[in-house]
């Protein structure tokens, strides 16, 4: 299993990329979140906004936003291009070796064709709530509710070519409470699963 991938899944303000990336660095392999993957598509001439049309939301925000901007998604007729724009860059990621990638239904769309490992991330409301606070001027129960929507639409996202299993223990090889266990120690605890799998 050389070749491996680490698909990182994660409700909203979990600290889900921090341990991808926390991860990528223990084991000395790529980290690929949304931002790097989007200038991924840039070098391989997917046109700007293809790949972020589908940006972890559902079927109908993309339909939603193809109604109220047209000329935003240019020769992207049909959601079809979108996923395909996203799978060709994920798929040449994990190309290139041994990597991370944080989101993006990764795990779904590469479990035919790669060694994938599939870790979920998840944390008490609470301390998510107090983790967005921390960057946000607003009242706890509008980060409540931010945080619930973000969390439908990844669902919603992640089950629109999987089987309704975003979230769910039975999808994943391994699952966290970042609330229940610090980040260091799920890292470590990955990185000996991955270290003992791929020896």
């Amino acid at each position: 299993m050389d070749n491996y991938v680490i698909c990182i899944g994660r409700q909203f303000c979990s600290g889900g990329r921090q341990v991808g990336k926390m991860l990528a660095e223990r084991l000395g392999i790529d980290f690929y979140d949304a931002e790097l993957l989007r200038e991924n598509a840039k070098t391989l001439g997917i046109e700007d906004g293809i790949f972020d049309m589908f940006d972890e939301k559902p079927t109908r925000s993309f339909l939603f936003s193809v109604v109220m901007d047209p000329y935003a998604i240019d020769s992207a007729v049909n959601e079809g291009k979108v996923v395909e724009a996203q799978r060709k860059v994920i798929s040449v990621a994990a190309d290139k070796g041994p990597c991370v990638i944080v989101g993006r239904r990764a795990d779904k769309i590469l479990e035919n064709d790669y060694n994938v490992i599939s870790v979920f991330i998840g944390a008490d409301m609470e301390h998510r709530i107090a983790r967005y606070l921390e960057r946000e001027s607003v009242n706890e129960r509008s980060a409540r509710r931010f945080i619930e929507r973000k969390d439908r639409e990844r669902a919603a996202y992640y089950n629109y070519i999987g089987d309704g299993k975003w979230s769910k223990a039975d999808n994943y090889t391994m699952c966290f409470n970042t609330s229940k266990m610090d980040k260091e120690t799920i890292v470590e605890i990955i990185a000996y699963y991955i270290e003992k799998t791929t020896a």
